[in-house]
C-alpha cells in the first residue's frame, strides 16, 4: 500500500517509488561476519567517548560496503540531536556531484543529551545506510520512504543483530518509566547475578581479556564497584545541594590508573556488594520531592535522581552482559 504522498509525485517519480517498494530486503553474504563490529559498536556507545563510536560507526559501514559491492561512505558522529518543532535530526545522508557521499550521525538525544539506545543509533545508521543503497547498489534515481525501504532497513537489522540481542535489555528510556520501586528491584538482583555469573571460573579466565580493546572479567567488576562509589556521590549532592554540578566518569582512566588486572575479582565483587546495600538502603529512604531533584551533568545536561536511578538499572544491565561475554571470550 503506497504512502500518502505517492498521489503527490509525477508519474516518473512514482515510477522510482514503486521499484523502490518492491524490494523488501538486501541479504547479506555472511552476516555473522559483522557481528563483531556491531559489537564494538555496542560497547562505544556504552563508553560515550564520541571519537570511538565514530571510528567503530564507520568500520561497520566499511563492512557494511564492502560485502554489498558498494562505494565507500564518509562517516561523521556528532554529539547531541539538532531540534526544532518538527522534532529530532537523528540522522543524515548526503550525496553531492564528484564528492563522496556522506552519512551523519547524532549519538545524543536532543533534550536530556542521553546516549542514544544501541538499536535505536544501528537503525539510524541502517536507515542511512539505505539511502546509499538506493542510489548505488539499486541505482534508483531516488532514494524515497516507501514501505519497502524500511522492510530493507529491517531485514539488513535483523541479519546484524542476533534475535537474543533485540528482545534484551531495556533501554535508559525504558527503563525510566518504570516506577521507582521496580528499579530497585532490579539494582538488588545484581550483586547475586554477578555471583552466578563468575562462580566456577578460575583468575585465569577473569583476567583474559577477550580482544585487545575490550575488558576482562575482572575489570568489568572494578568498574561495576567504582562506578557503585560514583553514583553514590552523585546521590548525596542531588539531595544535599541545588543543581550540583556533576564531575565526569572516567573508566579508562580509572582501569589503567587502579590497574584493574591486578585486582583479585573477589575482592572487587564484594567491594560493590557492600557500596550497593548502603546506595539501596539510602535510595529506599528517599522521598518523592527528592526524586525530583537535580544535578548538572557535563554531557547528559540536567538528570534527577529518578534519571539516575534509570542510568544504573541500564548500567548493570549492560556490564552483566559484557562480563559473561568476556568470560566466554566474546568482544
Amino acid at each position: 500500500m503506497p504512502f500518502s504522498y505517492y498521489a503527490r509525485l509525477s508519474r516518473a517519480q512514482q515510477a522510482i517509488y514503486r521499484k523502490s517498494d518492491e524490494i523488501i530486503e538486501v541479504r547479506l553474504p555472511r552476516p555473522e561476519d559483522l557481528h563483531p563490529l556491531v559489537e564494538d559498536l555496542a560497547t562505544a556507545l556504552t563508553s560515550e567517548d564520541r571519537a570511538l563510536t565514530q571510528e567503530t560507526t564507520a568500520r561497520l559501514i566499511l563492512g557494511l560496503c564492502k560485502v554489498l559491492g558498494l562505494p565507500p561512505v564518509r562517516v561523521e558522529v556528532l554529539a547531541a540531536r539538532p531540534h526544532a518543532r518538527w522534532g529530532e535530526l537523528h540522522g543524515l545522508y548526503t550525496a553531492e556531484r564528484g564528492r563522496t557521499p556522506k552519512i551523519q550521525l547524532w549519538m545524543r538525544t536532543a533534550k536530556q543529551r542521553r546516549v542514544v539506545a544501541f538499536r535505536t543509533y544501528l537503525r539510524t545508521l541502517l536507515h542511512e545506510v539505505g539511502h546509499h543503497v538506493d542510489y548505488t547498489l539499486l541505482r534508483l534515481r531516488d532514494s524515497m520512504h516507501t514501505e519497502g525501504f524500511y522492510k530493507r532497513e529491517s531485514s539488513l537489522f535483523h541479519q546484524l543483530v542476533p534475535e537474543e540481542r533485540t528482545s534484551a535489555m531495556p533501554t535508559i528510556e525504558e527503563y525510566a518509566k518504570q516506577p521507582i520501586a521496580q528499579r530497585l528491584e532490579r539494582l538488588e538482583r545484581t550483586a547475586g547475578e554477578l555471583v552466578a555469573a563468575v562462580k566456577g571460573h578460575n583468575p585465569g579466565v577473569l583476567g583474559r581479556r577477550p580482544d585487545g580493546k575490550n575488558w576482562a572479567g575482572v575489570e568489568v567488576l572494578c568498574h561495576l564497584r567504582d562506578t557503585e562509589e560514583f553514583f553514590q556521590l552523585r546521590f548525596e549532592a542531588i539531595t544535599t545541594m541545588d543543581d550540583p554540578k556533576f564531575s565526569p566518569a572516567t573508566p579508562d582512566r580509572w582501569a589503567e590508573e587502579r590497574q584493574y588486572l591486578r585486582n583479585e575479582a573477589g575482592e572487587a565483587l564484594a567491594a560493590f556488594r557492600r557500596r550497593r546495600e548502603e546506595n539501596l538502603t539510602a535510595l529506599k529512604k528517599m522521598t518523592a520531592e527528592q526524586w525530583k531533584r537535580a544535578g548538572i551533568h557535563p554531557a547528559r545536561g540536567r538528570m534527577s535522581a529518578d534519571d539516575v536511578l534509570a542510568l544504573m538499572a541500564w548500567h548493570d544491565d549492560n556490564h552483566l552482559d559484557q562480563l559473561k561475554r568476556a568470560l566466554d571470550g566474546r568482544p
